[in-house]
């Protein structure tokens, strides 16, 4: 016992002892592992304390067969990896860390060449064995520190040292659930009255963590009888089945440890895995081999013997029809379209006969293969008369196989099986079918597709289309050569390829086109393929076909199966699936496409011929020669229209544009005739006009010389000759340019040869000097012009001396005194003044005659003074009587007429029609007795009119007719006896005239009253109020717009209040004060339902929320009583819109009044609400009301405050706040970007450049919003002082500018940059040496500073790094200023004003703060957070504000910078609030800033500074003043 006791120890011991190189002592291990694993005490022949087996054991057989390695080469991946895994591999890697660890050093040994390894091994194995067997050499691998290991599972590393155990009994050993082998060991020795243990495996073997030593205790009744282990302190045994090994303790001790160590090595620790799956894999691949080789040989038809034949020769005949085309084109030949149609038609037919040939071999080959097979199975085919003719033939001869002819002799089994083999020869003809239609769909692509590529070549010898356009301006005549053919198509068939189709280009009227045209060719070529088509579909498919019913459909049972195999396999379908074959057909057309593309170009060369040839056609040739164009148009056209016959005949006939040949004869034809047609027109038209126009001229200048030569004898004579001069001067230029252009059309007559008749050239001959014999006649006549002026003076003075003899005679008959008699015969008189008027209007027409006469001739003109009087005094006597006679008419018309039926205002437009007659008569005729008794009867009606109006006033009533009635005591109003103005007179009545005029106005201002009541009555019934349902809800509503009311209300007010003025309102007074009431009502009870709605509407959203209800319950209870009503009346005012009518009702009005208290009542303990809020949280007053409620209205969610920080904060945009992580079970890329949910931490604060600057720990957005947005500020002042002195510490330890870009924010960059700077200064001037070269040392320091921020600035830097940098460049500029200027002036004492009148900054040691100083003014530094905003610039008069504001601070008193409008008065006292880290916030003073807005604002009176503003709690005002503050205001300026 105690020899085995040292044995365990002393290799334990060894175990640590190797530690020191624990690498050498594995590799040794694993190197060695053949060799060691035999250094066991059997070696020793002498000793017989072990069992030695003389020959391989069954379990060794088993173990070498499982351990034969499979040879299959790896996947790349799962290769690196065993190479990863292999021990040479780990064991260098572990080594070189070590290595590089310093835990070894390199060994010389270790270093040489991998050869000597195993010989070192060896040496080492060696010396090993000649050790005594007590001191045998362990295998186990050292153990190594735990930092080291690399076991895995259950092979980690144990302690060298156990635990003593003591047992009672088996029982308890079991209980302790021991596993270690060697703890199992130690127990037996420590326990020797236990004697010897059970033990079995203690997973089954299929489990991966099986092993050999994985084994525990148990009793006897667990154990496995047929695999199970005994255990004593000297030996183990191993029962299996009959099989029994015994081994000595050490020994199976030493190979545990062996096992161990190997099972520590990938290769081995992972070997059962990898055998697992190899096994399985080969498993699954030789099934799925297996299962495939079935398969093909259960449904391939190519490995059955008698299928195949058929198969083969199938697809024999498949691939001999592939080659056939279903096309034919005929190389070097042009088609018509009518001829290619007809061509195809030909071919399908060939092609037709071919494929029912193909088909019919095909059926009988396929028959006759199914019936050998059917045969072969043992089956007569039911078409088969006598089964002696089908023999199946083997390689050998005939071999008669088991047939059943009746299927009443088979069995079931027999039955299914013909039912099978006839399903499967089924199958058989399907893929025939299949193999038939692929080949049909295949012949039908490649025939498409070789029409494509024919169409495609031909496609490709189009010439381009600059040589196209230029083919016409080429046009030549045809040269034709002996033969008759054209030169020039011979040269094109010799130097181009023959064109596919033919297309003819056609000329009408409207247009170009082809014939056939495009649309022909694409429907030719889609019919031509869709008959492709069809011939393949009519190869019908064989499983249909009765002719294979045998198989398809077979008698089994003597019963008819049912064909289930269907119609087979869909060609069409495959067609209209095909993409390809689509593909192909929309090529062919767009390659049509492309060639009628080049013909149109073509086509678009003869648009010049389609334009004559339109407009020529269209020309109205008879309507031409009814006109007498000019000879430019002569010109033009003949021109044109020989132009045009010679371009028509140079046209070519043909013209080859690479696909299609294009045909011009038809058009060339029907062009020639066009011109010509024109041209007999113009042949026709141009003599004849020529000769119109040459007997004009003569005509006329033969005239035109009688005329001359005539000699006058009277004034009208004299007069036409003289006219006749002027005329034939002015006409003789014209004359002789008709006759050029006369010479001009004969021109064109001799160029175009136009035929003319020769009498024509005679007379053409005598036209010019007819036009010099009239131009001689000019002359002379123009000679003798003056004399036969004065000749015409004379005759001109007789007949004027007969005209005033006349007129004389006229005006004596005129001045007749019975002419101006009332007594006398009207009729006469108008009939001689009617014979006076006729023989003066002759005189007047002489007169004027004679007048034109002496201006024609510029002789002085003759006044005609006593015809125009006699004519006046004529037309004035006729108005006279004319008048007197209409107006006895006009008077006794109204006179008998009903009163009822004048007009009165047609009466007053005669009566002042005839006054102004008798005014005009009074002054222009002598005094007569005429006129007179003409203007009494006038003036009579003129004063009857009034009265007239007044009583046809149509506002008269019934009460005003008898009030009239009672005034002229008389009846008017009588139905039997119409009422006249006669009658009128008779009863006196005009002469109430001022009476009936008062009755007739008071009618009219009652009738204007009541026309403008109307009025407001009927406006009011159709307006209504203008309903809207409130935020999108169905049952809550509020009025809309109520201006048109508005309006409406104030005209109607203002018509009704005229009304009840009126002196006429008598009739209207009560309907009067009726409407006053209801439109006082109405305005009272608007105003108060408007305020009511405008009030309900702010409150409305607040009291919806939650929070503010929960805050405010006594308030919510009290708006919740106005809801209620609120609602209920607008919902009864949608129902019945009209306004008057709804706001009338009564007991609304005073609704709306007690509901207006509860409202203003809320409203107060609402403000008080907020002023709680904003006492506790001051910075809350630089918020609305709307937006305090917005946010307190969401106090659960902090993220409501965001939109408002700006107000309260200037320089933070939000706060950060933390993320909630994202919920379990979420895969990410499936379930989306998850919603952003944030915690109530706040981690940060954010400015509005994006500067982020991290806030305290633990500060939490909870509890009331104002409580908490109060710690956010402390945190910020407390987070920006922790920073700052984080700043100065950092700034120690670096260079100035990798300390500015180091991430620090930027007001504590400046802040600590300023806080420094003076530190500095402060030193040099306190230095003990020379203050002023320590100044000037300084001086320099500060350059050198600009310089290298400037070239940080000129580097690539982020945008919130260069506001920074910028910001402190601005700061280091002032700095650099105040160090030159002190150098300048000497100072060298801290106490000096140059140096003390400074903005300084200070790091107060005492109070562990910063502070700002400026002569004896100190204020310590705000901490508000500024964000990375830019600095203002520092000038010496911002310095001298500074100082006078800082005192100001100082004194607790305020200063007021004043001067003009933008210099800087407001961006100076900011950047002061900047410079001293406190919140400045700008308003503007109006004339409505008194005392109580004043006091709206924060009411923490840490400082108060009127001018600039008052610091409130850590905050700066500044007031602006946009105009002066009214007399008893509270003046900023004024309040220090």
């Amino acid at each position: 016992m105690a020899h085995h006791t040292s044995e365990t120890d002393f290799d334990l011991k060894s175990i640590e002892e190797q530690v020191e190189n624990p690498m050498l002592t594995r590799l040794s291990s694993i190197k060695g592992k053949g060799r060691l694993s035999v250094v066991t005490p059997t070696e020793n022949a002498t000793d017989t304390q072990f069992l030695v087996f003389r020959k391989p054991t069954k379990a060794q057989e088993r173990t070498r067969k499982r351990q034969q390695p499979v040879k299959l080469e790896p996947l790349p991946v799962l290769k690196v990896y065993q190479d990863h895994k292999r021990p040479e591999y780990i064991h260098e890697q572990n080594r070189f860390q070590l290595i590089t660890s310093g835990f070894i050093k390199p060994l010389g040994s270790i270093e040489e060449s991998p050869t000597k390894l195993p010989v070192q091994l060896l040496q080492h194995t060696d010396a090993l064995k000649k050790q005594p067997s007590a001191e045998a050499f362990s295998p186990s691998p050292p153990k190594l520190p735990r930092t080291l290991s690399t076991g895995r599972g259950l092979h980690r590393p144990r302690s060298s040292t156990y635990l003593t155990y003591i047992f009672q009994d088996r029982e308890e050993v079991v209980k302790a659930n021991i596993r270690d082998p060697l703890q199992i060991i130690k127990v037996l020795c420590e326990n020797e009255h236990i004697g010897f243990l059970y033990m079995i495996p203690a997973v089954p073997r299929s489990s991966i963590e099986y092993d050999t030593y994985n084994l525990k205790v148990v009793n006897y009744e667990n154990i496995n009888k047929n695999d199970y282990y005994t255990i004593s302190k000297k030996a183990v045994t191993h029962i299996y089945n009959d099989d029994i090994e015994f081994i000595e303790i050490e020994r199976w001790k030493q190979e545990y440890l062996y096992h161990r160590e190997l099972g520590r090595i990938p290769l081995f620790s992972l070997f059962r895995k990898w055998k697992a799956f190899n096994v399985w894999k080969k498993n699954v691949r030789s099934k799925k081999i297996s299962g495939s080789r079935e398969s093909l040989q259960k449904n391939l038809f190519i490995v059955n013997r008698y299928l195949r034949p058929a198969l083969l020769k199938i697809n024999e005949l498949c691939y001999r029809l592939s080659f056939m085309r279903l096309c034919y084109i005929e190389k070097g030949h042009t088609y018509t379209l009518q001829e290619f149609k007809a061509t195809q038609v030909i071919r399908l037919e060939e092609v037709t006969k071919i494929l029912e040939e193909f088909r019919n071999e095909a059926k009988n080959v396929v028959r006759k293969a199914c019936r050998t097979a059917l045969s072969a199975a043992g089956f007569v085919p039911d078409d088969c008369a006598r089964y002696d003719d089908y023999k199946v033939q083997d390689s050998g001869g005939l071999i008669e196989l088991p047939a059943y002819s009746d299927s009443e002799k088979m069995t079931y089994t027999e039955q299914a099986n013909k039912r099978h083999h006839c399903m499967r020869l089924t199958c058989f003809i399907r893929l025939n079918d299949y193999l038939i239609e692929s080949t049909m769909h295949v012949l039908t692509v490649n025939s498409v597709n070789l029409l494509l590529n024919y169409l495609t070549d031909k496609l490709k010898r189009t010439p381009p289309a600059d040589v196209i356009q230029k083919w016409i301006t080429e046009e030549k005549p045809e040269v034709t050569d002996k033969k008759g053919v054209a030169v020039m198509e011979k040269q094109e068939e010799d130097e181009s390829l023959i064109p596919m189709f033919l297309t003819e280009l056609i000329l009408t009227v409207q247009s170009l086109l082809f014939e056939p045209s495009l649309d022909d060719f694409l429907e030719c070529l889609s019919g031509a393929i869709n008959q492709f088509q069809n011939t393949v579909l009519s190869v019908p498919t064989l499983v249909p076909d009765t002719y294979f019913d045998a198989f398809t459909s077979p008698y089994i049972n003597n019963k008819l199966e049912e064909k289930t195999c269907g119609f087979g396999p869909s060609l069409s379908a495959v067609f209209d699936d095909d993409k390809n074959f689509h593909t192909i057909i929309f090529q062919i057309k767009e390659t049509i496409k492309a060639a009628f593309e080049s013909a149109q170009l073509y086509a678009a060369t003869f648009e010049k011929f389609q334009l004559f040839f339109r407009e020529n056609e269209s020309l109205d040739l008879q309507a031409l020669k009814l006109q007498e164009p000019d000879v430019q148009f002569f010109s033009e056209q003949l021109e044109k229209y020989h132009r045009q016959h010679k371009d028509a005949i140079a046209l070519r006939p043909t013209r080859n544009v690479g696909l299609l040949l294009i045909d011009t004869k038809m058009l060339k034809e029907k062009l020639i005739p066009s011109p010509l047609r024109c041209l007999e027109v113009l042949n026709y038209m141009l003599p004849c006009q020529s000769k119109k126009k040459v007997d004009a001229i003569i005509s006329e200048a033969q005239d035109a010389e009688y005329k001359l030569e005539f000699a006058p004898t009277t004034t009208i004579e004299y007069v036409n000759s003289l006219i006749f001069l002027d005329e034939i001067q002015e006409r003789i230029e014209s004359l002789e340019d008709e006759g050029n252009v006369v010479i001009q059309m004969y021109k064109l007559i001799d160029q175009y040869h136009v035929p003319t008749p020769p009498e024509d050239f005679a007379v053409f001959a005598t036209m010019k000097p007819s036009i010099v014999a009239v131009r001689n006649a000019i002359d002379k006549s123009v000679g003798d012009r003056e004399a036969s002026i004065k000749q015409f003076c004379v005759q001109l003075g007789k007949d004027l001396d007969d005209l005033t003899n006349e007129v004389n005679e006229i005006k004596l008959l005129a001045q007749d005194p019975q002419i101006l008699d009332i007594n006398a015969d009207q009729e006469r008189i108008k009939s001689t003044l009617n014979d006076l008027q006729v023989v003066l209007d002759d005189l007047q027409k002489r007169a004027f005659q004679y007048k034109s006469y002496q201006k024609n001739f510029k002789v002085e003109v003759s006044k005609f003074e006593d015809l125009e009087e006699v004519s006046a005094e004529v037309k004035l006597k006729q108005l006279l009587w004319d008048s007197l006679q209409e107006w006895d008419q006009l008077q006794e018309e109204w006179l008998k007429s009903k009163f009822d039926c004048l007009d009165p205002d047609v009466l007053n437009t005669q009566v002042s029609k005839y006054g102004k007659f008798v005014t005009q008569l009074e002054k222009g005729l002598p005094p007569n007795n005429v006129v007179p008794q003409l203007k009494h009867k006038v003036e009579k009606m003129r004063e009857m009119l009034p009265v007239i109006v007044d009583l046809r006033n149509p506002t008269l009533k019934t009460r005003h007719w008898t009030a009239i009635e009672h005034t002229v005591d008389a009846t008017l109003v009588d139905l039997e006896t119409p009422l006249t103005l006669e009658r009128l007179s008779e009863l006196h009545v005009f002469d109430f005239a001022e009476e009936i005029q008062d009755i007739s106005g008071q009618a009219s201002g009652e009738a204007a009253l009541e026309t403008i009541l109307k009025k407001v009555e009927d406006s009011w019934k159709t307006t209504e109020f203008v309903v809207l349902p409130h935020r999108d809800t169905k049952d809550v509503f509020i009025l809309g717009g109520t201006d048109d009311i508005q309006v409406l209300l104030d005209d109607s007010t203002i018509n009704v209040a005229t009304i009840a003025s009126s002196r006429y309102v008598g009739p209207l007074k009560t309907r009067v004060d009726d409407w006053q009431k209801q439109l006082a009502l109405f305005n009272q009870t608007l105003e108060e339902w408007l305020n009511c709605q405008r009030n309900w509407l702010y409150l409305e959203s607040i009291f919806n929320a939650p929070d503010i209800q929960r805050q405010l319950p006594a308030e919510a209870k009290m708006f919740l009583q106005v809801d209620k009503s609120w609602k209920e009346i607008m919902r009864k005012v949608n129902r019945l819109p009209n306004a008057l009518r709804a706001a009338t009702q009564p007991g609304l009005l005073e609704t709306f009044q007690n509901n207006n208290a509860l409202l203003d009542q809320i409203q107060k303990c609402l403000e008080s609400y907020l002023e709680s809020k904003r006492v506790i949280f001051p910075r809350f007053y630089f918020l609305s009301n709307d937006e305090l409620l917005e946010i307190l209205a969401q106090t659960r969610n902090p993220q409501a405050v965001q939109p408002h920080l700006r107000k309260c904060f200037d320089s933070i945009s939000r706060l950060e706040f933390a993320l909630m992580p994202p919920a379990e079970g979420r895969i990410p890329g499936v379930d989306g970007e998850p919603e952003k949910v944030y915690t109530n931490d706040i981690l940060a604060m954010l400015s509005p450049e994006g500067e982020r600057v991290r806030l305290g720990k633990g500060l939490k957005a909870r509890g009331n919003v104002e409580e908490w947005l109060g710690k956010v500020e402390e945190a910020m002042f407390t987070s920006l002082r922790r920073l700052c002195k984080a700043a100065i510490a950092d700034y120690q330890g670096k260079p100035r500018t990798n300390w500015v870009t180091a991430g620090h924010a930027s007001q504590v960059i400046l802040t600590i940059s300023q806080v420094i700077w003076c530190r500095d200064l402060t030193e040099c001037l306190e230095v003990d040496g020379n203050r002023l070269e320590a100044l000037e040392a300084f001086e320099k320091v500060n350059f050198e500073r600009l310089n290298a921020l400037a070239a940080v600035v000129r580097g690539t830097l982020p945008k919130l790094h260069r506001n920074i940098v910028t910001a402190l460049i601005t700061i280091d500029v002032h700095a650099r200023d105040i160090v030159t200027e002190l150098v300048q002036a000497k100072v060298e004492e801290v106490e000096s004003f140059d140096w003390q009148r400074q903005l300084r900054y200070y790091w107060d040691i005492d109070l562990d703060n910063c502070v700002a100083r400026m002569a004896l003014s100190q204020y310590t530094y705000g901490y508000e957070y500024l964000g990375a905003c830019p600095r203002l610039v520092i000038t010496p008069l911002t310095d001298r504000c500074y100082l006078c504001l800082m005192g100001a601070l100082q004194l607790d008193l305020g200063g007021a910078p004043a001067g003009p409008a933008g210099t800087g008065k407001t961006e100076t006292t900011k950047d002061l609030a900047k410079a001293l880290a406190i919140q400045c916030v700008v308003f503007n003073c109006s004339d409505g800033l008194d005392y109580k807005a004043r006091e709206d604002f924060p009411f923490c009176h840490t400082h108060l500074i009127h001018t600039i503003g008052k610091v409130v709690a850590g905050t700066f005002f500044r007031s602006r003043h946009k105009r002066k503050l009214q007399i008893g205001h509270p003046n900023p300026c004024r309040d220090y």
